[in-house]
């Protein structure tokens, strides 16, 4: 059975093409905001790791890594947070509400599944 990803992020274009790279090796599964996202999380769609963007509307990416960490069979979900934001804070901030990994764009998509490969490998371990 292939890795379950779900994939967040508001622009359309980079949504697609992250979907077009990731589904060579994962099962990929689109949100384009952390509110759609939060909406199918809580309809039954469990992934084994959740890529979001850090600027979106309606849920932002630390508004929506708040939730999910809250959430008693959610907050186990490795999330790595992508952003064109190369900001310290946000990155420790981030990484303190409980993100597992956070990626500078524009970035190597081979270093995305990389992080993906040791995130979800060390839960099943």
């Amino acid at each position: 059975m292939k890795t379950r990803v779900l994939l967040i992020d508001d622009k359309l274009e980079f949504l697609r093409l992250m979907e077009l790279f990731l589904s060579r090796n994962y099962e990929v599964e689109t949100a384009e905001n952390g509110l759609q996202a939060i909406t199918k999380l809580h309809s039954g769609y469990i992934p084994d790791i959740i890529i979001s963007d850090l600027y979106m509307p309606f849920v932002d990416g630390r508004s929506f890594v708040s939730q999910v960490r809250v959430s008693t069979y959610l907050r186990d979900i490795p999330i790595i947070i992508l952003s064109s934001n190369d900001n310290r804070k946000d990155r420790i901030d981030l990484l303190k509400l409980g993100a597992n990994d956070f990626i500078v764009k524009p970035f190597n998509p081979e270093e995305l599944d990389m992080r993906i490969y040791k995130l979800t490998m060390a839960k099943v371990a």
